[in-house]
Formats: structure tokens, C-alpha cells, sequence
């Protein structure tokens, strides 16, 4: 089976949202998953997105859209992640990107990270990753 992985900082945001939208309109039998670069650093290794008060408007704005991530737990990148892997795609902050990460063939998408997550936020950043998904993997 296909696999795509989407990254982004905390595996809180971007990534779970991206891999939602994939996931949603994919028709050829591949997935997507999500991970981020520093989520054990900031100790959200297997947390729930719904356990983050500061994401209700990601998770009501997802659930709009048909696409419930409230139950999505944040996952630390490892290599063995990306075994057997058709496309990688990065939104993480560069600086964040870690070295050994940078020896993968990977896409980068300059995706910012929101300060405030609100509903507003989150229907922009919706769509820009649903127009880039739509540009990019279909």
C-alpha cells in the first residue's frame, strides 16, 4: 500500500490536518499519516489532539468538514516512519528539520504555524492544505 507521511513541528496542527484532508479524498488505496519533529521535546508523545483545549476550533472546523481528529495522538518522526514510504512532505519550520531527516527525498511546503489557533485560522489553513494537496498528490 501507498504510504504518505505529512510533518510538521508538535504533530498538532498541520500534519493531523493534512493527513485528515488526504485521508478524506483518497480513492487509490493509499493513507496518510502525521508525526512531528519535536513532539516527545515537548512531552506530547501519545496525547490525544482532543486533550489540547487550545485545538477545540482545529477539531470543530475538521468536524465541519466531515473529518473528526479529535481523537488523533501526537507521534514523535522516527526513520523506521519512513520505511516503505511514496511521499514525504514537510511543513515543519526549517531550522526544525533534523539533519538525518535531510538525507530522505522529501517535498517541503511552507505551511506556517499558527500563534493562536482560532476558527478562522484554522478555515484558512484548511484550505491552503487542501489546495496544496489537491495541486500536489492527486
Amino acid at each position: 500500500m501507498n504510504k504518505i507521511v505529512f510533518i510538521c513541528h508538535g504533530n498538532l496542527f498541520r500534519s493531523p490536518i493534512a493527513k485528515a484532508i488526504y485521508n478524506s479524498l483518497v480513492k487509490d488505496g493509499s493513507h496518510a499519516e502525521s508525526y512531528g519533529v519535536i513532539v516527545s521535546d515537548l512531552g506530547y508523545e501519545g496525547k490525544k489532539l482532543v486533550e489540547f483545549p487550545s485545538l477545540s476550533a482545529d477539531i470543530e472546523v475538521m468536524k465541519k468538514h466531515g473529518m473528526d481528529i479529535s481523537q488523533e495522538i501526537c507521534k514523535q518522526l522516527h526513520p523506521v516512519d519512513l520505511e516503505d514510504v511514496l511521499k514525504i512532505i514537510v511543513m515543519t519550520e526549517k531550522e526544525f528539520i533534523p539533519e538525518w531527516l535531510k538525507k530522505y527525498n522529501y517535498e517541503y511546503w511552507e505551511i506556517p504555524n499558527p500563534d493562536i489557533v482560532t476558527i478562522e485560522v484554522t478555515e484558512r489553513e484548511f484550505i491552503l492544505l487542501k489546495d496544496k494537496i489537491l495541486d500536489n498528490l492527486f
